[in-house]
């Protein structure tokens, strides 16, 4: 029973540790996609915001950071499809108004 217990808790801690690791990776590629659209990112900087002694006070940051910017992409996209709709009206408005 004590060894069943030990092995459910080491697999808990493996996952967790494993979950640790890819929402590290995750939000890693993430900020490369936000960084590769303004200038090519210092790779070794980034690295050193992932080290093992991870700051939480700057992975924060650069989580609200990241979600800002994909809110922000998000939005300009919803925009550029309503301009496109709105010129859509437009046109067909004044083809309307050009046969009457």
């Amino acid at each position: 029973m004590v060894a069943v217990l030990a092995c459910v808790i080491g697999w808990a801690a493996h996952l967790y540790g494993v979950n640790q690791t890819l929402d590290s990776h995750a939000l890693r590629y993430r900020i490369l996609r936000m960084e590769l659209g303004y200038t090519q990112p210092n790779i070794s900087s980034l690295d050193s915001l992932f080290s093992s002694e991870d700051s939480d006070d700057s992975i924060r940051k650069l989580r609200s950071r990241v979600i800002n910017y994909e809110l922000a992409i998000e939005r300009q996209a919803e925009l550029h499809l309503q301009q496109q709709r709105l010129t859509q009206e437009q046109e067909a408005i004044l083809q309307n108004l050009m046969k009457k």
